[in-house]
C-alpha cells in the first residue's frame, strides 16, 4: 500500500537530475579554471611594469619620511595618472571564473586604496592634519600588502591548475 502523498518514481528522478545538474553548473570545470588562470596571469604579466613603477614611487615617498612635502606631492602628482589608468584597465578586465574574480576583486580594490591614500596625503599636507598623512601612509602599506597577497594567490592558483610559467607572456 502506498501513501497518497508519495511522489511517482519519475518525479523523484527528475528532482535528482535537477540537483545534479545544478551542482555541476556551480563548479568550474578544471579546464575552464586553467584557461582563465592562464589568461589572468598573462594580463597580470602585462601589468607588472606599472606595479613595479608604482612600488618604486611609494619607496621614494616613504624615503622622504613625509618631511619634504614638495617632493611627496610631486611623486603623487606624477604617479596618480598612472594609477588611475591601471585602475581603469583593471576594472575593464572581466575574469570568467569565480575563483579568479575573487582574486581580481582584491587587485582592483588595492588600486582604489592607493588612490584614496594619495588623496589623504594631499589633504593632510593642505590642512596640516597629521591623521590624514597617517591614513595615507597606511593606505600605501595596504596597497603593497594586497599586491603581495594577490601574487601569492596567483602563484598557488598557477600551481594548482598546472599552468606552465613558460606559457605566461604579457597579453
Amino acid at each position: 500500500m502506498t501513501h497518497e502523498t508519495s511522489r511517482p518514481a519519475g518525479t523523484r528522478w527528475l528532482g535528482l537530475t535537477f540537483v545534479v545538474a545544478f551542482l555541476a553548473a556551480c563548479s568550474t570545470p578544471p579546464a575552464a579554471l586553467r584557461a582563465d588562470s592562464l589568461a589572468y596571469l598573462r594580463k597580470m604579466s602585462s601589468w607588472a611594469p606599472t606595479e613595479a613603477e608604482t612600488a618604486q614611487t611609494l619607496e621614494r615617498i616613504l624615503a622622504t619620511e613625509f618631511v619634504d612635502e614638495a617632493e611627496v606631492l610631486r611623486q603623487i602628482a606624477d604617479s596618480t595618472p598612472r594609477v588611475q589608468r591601471q585602475l581603469a584597465d583593471a576594472e575593464r578586465y572581466e575574469p570568467r571564473t569565480a575563483e579568479v574574480r575573487r582574486i581580481h576583486a582584491v587587485y582592483v580594490g588595492s588600486w582604489r586604496t592607493l588612490l584614496d591614500a594619495y588623496g589623504s596625503i594631499t589633504a593632510g599636507f593642505e590642512s596640516g592634519d597629521q591623521t590624514k598623512l597617517s591614513q595615507g601612509r597606511d593606505g600605501m602599506a595596504r596597497w603593497r600588502d594586497a599586491i603581495v597577497h594577490v601574487a601569492r594567490q596567483l602563484r598557488d592558483l598557477r600551481d594548482r591548475t598546472g599552468v606552465d610559467p613558460n606559457d605566461i607572456t604579457p597579453s
